[in-house]
């Protein structure tokens, strides 16, 4: 990876990042990012992304910016996985439908999705993205 990293020449992030001792090495390797995510189920076997979230989030989020895509269907989804730490959340495959109706119909979803956000925001008293903390989500024991 750190290969690639000096090669690219610009912030290099990886994408498919689903443990610990993976996004060390991403770190460690010079990566500027990470994505955690378990390409949308293809890999049936593999964790979900929100359930490694926090701890990856934890051993390297100092050092590099985690983001998180998988299963994004809502303001909610998003609002769980910037509470659990991510910097940022990407939405695919749920505008896919969308995309067939035109691009108002694909703005539409993602002010939707936003609307939803600040909703569980302002429910949670949570004023802004750098406010989130974990402490909002329940979870339960695997």
């Amino acid at each position: 990876i750190s290969e690639f990293v000096k090669a690219a020449g610009v912030p290099f992030v990886v994408k498919g990042v689903l443990s610990v001792s993976d996004a060390v090495k991403c770190a460690k390797a010079g990566c500027a990012g990470i994505v955690v995510s378990h390409h949308h189920g293809m890999m049936p076997y593999s964790v979900a992304p929100l359930m490694v979230l926090e701890d990856i989030v934890a051993a390297v989020g100092k050092d590099m910016d985690v983001f998180v895509d998988c299963g994004i269907e809502s303001g909610m989804d998003a609002y769980k996985c910037l509470a659990l730490g991510a910097k940022a959340v990407s939405v695919g495959r749920h505008l896919m439908p969308f995309i067939k109706k035109g691009t108002d119909a694909v703005s539409g979803r993602i002010d939707g999705m936003t609307a939803e956000l600040a909703n569980v925001m302002a429910r949670t008293g949570v004023r802004d993205l750098t406010s989130m903390d974990p402490s909002v989500i329940h979870k339960r024991p695997f």
